[in-house]
């Protein structure tokens, strides 16, 4: 172990400019990542006051410290709940190492050459994940397909250093998180038509927030007349890919089937 953190110290003179860097140890891939502060930048806190919008709702600000026991903490939490986490090999107050839990799930699903069968397979497996989150009463912070991995068959959540006013609501929190998961699918660019209705009902079975499905067909509703321009031709000949698979999110939500009660 001495060796190990020996290595990391001398490696850190050589990465000083990164946050977060992998290195190689006898033979054994590890994760280093620094302390570093968490912060919402003014112009975040004025839109969110502005539009009230759960997917833009400020971090907490932490100290560098205080980010590296947050997060640290967390790690060992949801290790206890039994959520798939990378193990703390080491720490400090300066910098933390993590082993390596694979490859993110957006590295697997984004590349435009990616296979139908590999997203129907990827995503069911990080929605598994954020639900069994969710039913543990905890929240991610920050859950898009590049805060989880995948190895050996299991799916790991990492970079949890992110936490909330205390005013803010548990519900609050996991319906960002999964706002946040659908949006980040729409950076994949392969031609595969998503569906997001099904990714919906799954997990909301898994979890029962029935009220998630109401609460994203009114955010869908509120971009309804720019959702209707993008579909002009013209219009949208104008949009990157990017651009278009967001309209596409936010037209499957504002056309989400509710259930009858």
């Amino acid at each position: 172990m001495l060796d190990l953190i020996s290595f990391v110290k001398e490696q850190n003179l050589l990465n000083k400019d990164k946050e977060i860097y992998s290195l190689v140890f006898q033979d054994k891939k590890y994760w280093v990542k620094k302390a570093r502060p968490t912060m919402s930048s003014l112009s975040h806190k004025i839109y969110y006051k502005i539009f009230k919008l759960e997917i833009i709702t400020p971090v907490e600000y932490k100290s560098a410290k205080e980010a590296l026991k947050f997060e640290t903490s967390k790690l060992k939490k949801f290790e206890a709940l039994g959520i798939n986490v990378p193990k703390i090999v080491y720490k400090d107050e300066d910098f933390f190492i993590l082993e390596d839990t694979g490859r993110t799930i957006h590295s697997h699903i984004r590349k435009k050459d990616t296979k139908k069968e590999d997203i129907l397979f990827f995503i069911p497996k990080a929605i598994e994940t954020i639900a069994q989150i969710h039913n543990c009463n905890e929240y991610h912070g920050g859950a898009q397909s590049r805060n989880l991995t995948y190895k050996n068959n299991k799916v790991y959540v990492i970079d949890l250093e992110d936490s909330f006013d205390k005013n803010i609501d548990l519900k609050t929190l996991q319906y960002r998180d999964f706002l946040l998961f659908l949006l980040s699918l729409t950076k994949i660019k392969a031609n595969v038509n998503i569906d997001y209705e099904d990714i919906i009902n799954n997990y909301i079975n898994l979890t029962q927030n029935y009220e998630f499905k109401e609460k994203l067909k009114s955010l869908a509703r509120r971009i309804s007349l720019l959702i209707k321009i993008s579909k002009l031709n013209f219009v949208n000949k104008l949009f990157g890919q990017d651009v278009k698979s967001f309209f596409k999110l936010f037209d499957s939500l504002y056309n989400l089937k509710m259930d009858r009660k």
